[in-house]
């Protein structure tokens, strides 16, 4: 511990600098590598992760593993089982349960009968001999944490897998179970004391789930006609913004009695993933041809309640273990889409004549680094720890990736061991998105949520001041891919008090002459023994820690 006679505290000073790298591809830019098979756009940001691995606890794109080191590039492949302890009935899975993560491939697929007409990105080399479902159904990334970047920069899009677009011709007619007489109430298909409720998680991009609604739903009529079943959509949007904004659609079309012509008619509409298919004016145009009034319509989109149900559905899916589109949930038993009718039927009639349901899958925890870690809230150790280290965040200043990525892991050891309690304070000095990513932090606290690890996945994510990064519905997709309570998180970041909160702790930090974050303090009971501030040196920031005691 440093005495009355030892020198004052230490201070170091930086500028911002860039952690992720992007080249152009196409007109747009995309990160540098990318997960194989994966949907154009979306990558794993190799410079925010120590290792690229499945992830089971929410619907991520890269793998942030903020203790480790950028690997060599090019990434090695990495596979794991999806979920090798969940009952599972998987029908359209692959045969080897196994998701691939690799370098960026260069190599275009020869086109097929399922293949979009525009370019698609590779696929593995011994996938030839598979079904053609099996090539192409949808997956959600499961890989480690969530590089916000990645969520915002490609419109929230998160999947590991692929998804095409049926051939021209094979659209799904709209005379299916939306101009039929069948009850419904938005989004259930069937009355609402049907012995037997199916939840089907879908993706209004994914290809697949339109081969259900057009294949597989005209064969339950007869069941949800006599009060047999229920069919339930649950919103699983993960493939892109379209997703959102085309399940926005048929939620808003829902309001005016029209969720299931909506349903069908956005699934007949689909035009590759996340290429103008549900563009706002292409929305517009099919709610149109289902008899929507176009000024309910509109205001319905611009209000925020769809989005954010939207999301919660999402979230509720990530904690259901949902991994893949189209899934059918049937009382215990879970189809990852249906290439067995029969065998769906059978489930069917047996959950309708009183058989026992089984527990469903749930999403395993996530590889939160923080979770082995005492923390409350916004702290972390003990209250007894002879040295408190402060961290005030900007989570705009791309300086903050050091902290989660190299500070934070000895941090924790330090924690474990009794020597240091560490607190997040706010530095939000970089404009508006600072103050709303500091709030989103201090929402998930509240709500008793993994704070640190959103604190992580934010400091990583920074691309300078107003980069339109951190804005409230960006930050409920994010938490919605972590299978956060949506709803609640909303409601917080529409309270105004948290941000005068946030706004209050910085006027605190400037009050002590922290002029940028992120700015790390050391203090000894109420005195200051250490003070750095900008473009960190891990090292000599733990040095004057250690030399605290």
């Amino acid at each position: 511990m440093a005495g009355a006679g030892s020198p004052g505290p230490t201070t170091e000073a930086g500028g911002e600098g860039g952690v992720f790298r992007w080249r152009r591809r196409g007109g747009r830019s995309v990160p540098t590598a990318r997960v194989c098979g994966a949907h154009g756009s979306l990558a794993s940001l190799r410079e925010a992760s120590s290792a690229a691995r499945p992830y089971h606890g929410g619907v991520n794109d890269s793998s942030l593993d903020p203790s480790g080191d950028p690997p060599a590039d090019p990434a090695p492949a990495v596979t794991a089982d999806p979920d090798p302890v969940a009952p599972v009935t998987d029908d359209a899975t692959e045969p080897d349960g196994h998701l691939a993560v690799d370098a960026e491939p260069d190599a275009e697929p020869a086109a097929g009968p399922w293949d979009p007409p525009q370019d698609t990105d590779a696929e593995p080399a011994d996938d030839t001999d598979r079904p053609r479902g099996v090539r192409r159904q949808n997956r959600a990334a499961l890989a480690g944490t969530v590089a916000l970047l990645v969520v915002l920069a490609v419109g929230g899009g998160i999947l590991i897998g692929r998804g095409t677009t049926p051939a021209a011709g094979d659209a799904f007619a709209t005379s299916g179970p939306a101009a039929s007489a069948l009850p419904s109430d938005g989004a259930r298909l069937g009355r609402a004391d049907a012995k037997v409720t199916i939840d089907y998680w879908a993706d209004f991009q994914c290809p697949y789930c339109s081969k259900f609604a057009r294949d597989v739903i005209p064969q339950l009529e007869s069941r949800i006609a006599d009060g047999t079943v229920a069919l339930v959509h649950r919103d699983f949007a993960f493939i892109g913004s379209e997703s959102v904004d085309a399940a926005v659609a048929v939620r808003c079309a829902g309001e005016e009695g029209k969720y299931w012509p909506m349903h069908n008619a956005v699934y007949a509409a689909q035009a590759g993933e996340n290429q103008g298919g549900f563009a706002p004016a292409k929305l517009a145009q099919i709610a149109s041809s289902v008899g929507l009034d176009p000024a309910k319509f509109s205001a319905c989109i611009a209000s925020r309640a769809p989005l954010v149900g939207v999301l919660d559905d999402t979230a509720a899916g990530v904690r259901a273990g949902v991994v893949s589109t189209p899934t059918i949930d049937v009382n215990g038993n879970r189809f990852l889409g249906v290439s067995d009718v029969a065998k769906f039927l059978a489930a069917i009639d047996a959950a309708a004549a009183g058989a026992s349901p089984a527990p469903l899958p749930t999403a395993a925890p996530a590889a939160d680094p923080w979770a082995g870690t005492v923390t409350n809230g916004r702290e972390a150790g003990g209250p007894t720890a002879p040295v408190t280290v402060e961290l005030w965040m900007d989570y705009q200043s791309k300086d903050s990736a050091a902290v989660a990525k190299t500070l934070e892991p000895e941090l924790r050891t330090r924690v474990a061991s009794g020597a240091i309690r560490v607190v997040q304070r706010d530095l939000a000095l970089l404009g508006d998105e600072s103050v709303v990513a500091s709030s989103m932090v201090r929402c998930v606290a509240r709500q008793g949520g993994p704070a640190w690890f959103v604190h992580d996945i934010l400091s990583v994510s920074a691309q300078g001041a107003g980069a339109g990064i951190y804005t409230p519905d960006n930050l409920l997709r994010l938490a919605s891919r972590l299978g956060l309570d949506v709803k609640a998180l909303d409601t917080c970041l529409a309270d105004p008090t948290v941000a005068a909160d946030t706004k209050a702790e910085t006027a605190q930090g400037t009050a002590l002459g922290l002029t940028a974050g992120p700015s790390v303090v050391i203090r000894v009971g109420d005195r200051e023994v250490g003070r750095f501030s900008g473009a960190l040196d891990t090292a000599k920031v733990l040095a004057a820690i250690d030399a605290a005691k």
